[in-house]
């Protein structure tokens, strides 16, 4: 028989902490009947010296640790187990991964930094942190993350700038987040034109968000004038108006205003319209 996570986790408890019982919970009785670990008394399973031995007994035979791994453990770190699967018990395999694409000469330990277009760099956080760059950019969206440069609306200032990809449900926001606290530059903030985008910008350090960056307002005026932008705003404004109604940015500030008289939003990727339109932003 094989041991599920929760199983196992117990078992090393038991070898670990060496209770004299503890409460008759599903996977406590299941080790009792079938194992033989500890005495069900009502509520409560008691455990005896010969039960806490036995459960290391257990571990040892299965080819599986007796010490519970630190956090973070990687895929490698388990696999010395043989009787454990590579992913039980370590880190999801994204797990400190930022999304990072360069725009002009950013350097890492005094190598300068190249993205080919539609692609990103994935980097750990300590890597992350020793890239030099005049300026963050923080981009809500992955797609138009990974087309940064399509977006030739887009005037940089002729600065080194670290694109940082806000995060998903593979790459981390809070990996991202506590990459860009823990930097010094300015932060300019590339999102929707919507509720939630600007509600994005608002999180960045205030004393540090330089810029949010959009197209020219009369063009945002006239896109957020769709049924989708229309949807958008609706659907987002009630969970979000008390957040952005008691923001402290000026600009974030200035665009709420607006977005609450245009009662529309514009999408990134519809922002990708706008290519050679306008005048750079």
């Amino acid at each position: 028989m094989s041991f599920t996570t929760h199983q196992l986790q117990l078992l090393q408890r038991l070898v670990s902490e060496r209770p004299e019982q503890r409460r008759a919970g599903g996977v406590a009785l299941l080790l009792c009947e079938h194992y033989s670990l500890g005495t069900a008394i009502g509520s409560q399973v008691v455990y005896r010296a010969e039960h806490l031995q036995r459960a290391e007994q257990l571990l040892r035979a299965h080819d599986l640790p007796v010490e519970a791994h630190v956090s973070g453990a990687s895929r490698a770190d388990m696999a010395t187990f043989g009787g454990l699967s590579e992913k039980s018990l370590s880190v999801a395999p994204h797990a400190g991964s930022i999304a990072v694409k360069c725009v002009g000469t950013c350097l890492h330990d005094g190598n300068a930094l190249w993205t080919p277009a539609g692609s990103y760099l994935v980097v750990t956080p300590d890597v992350g942190a020793r890239i030099t760059c005049d300026r963050l950019l923080l981009v809500e969206n992955l797609e138009t993350f990974r087309q940064l440069e399509r977006y030739d609306w887009i005037d940089y200032h002729g600065l080194a700038v670290l694109a940082v990809f806000r995060g998903d449900s593979l790459l981390s926001t809070g990996d991202a987040a506590a990459l860009v606290r823990q930097r010094t530059e300015r932060v300019w903030a590339f999102v929707d034109f919507d509720p939630a985008g600007l509600h994005i910008a608002s999180l960045l350090p205030n004393d540090r968000l330089e810029r949010i960056v959009i197209p020219d307002l009369a063009w945002l005026q006239q896109a957020s004038k769709t049924s989708r932008g229309r949807q958008l705003f609706a659907d987002q404004e009630p969970r979000l108006r008390h957040a952005l109604d008691s923001a402290e940015h000026p600009e974030v500030r200035a665009l709420w205003k607006e977005l609450l008289a245009l009662r529309g939003g514009v999408t990134q990727e519809r922002m990708l319209s706008l290519r050679g339109e306008t005048p750079k932003c």
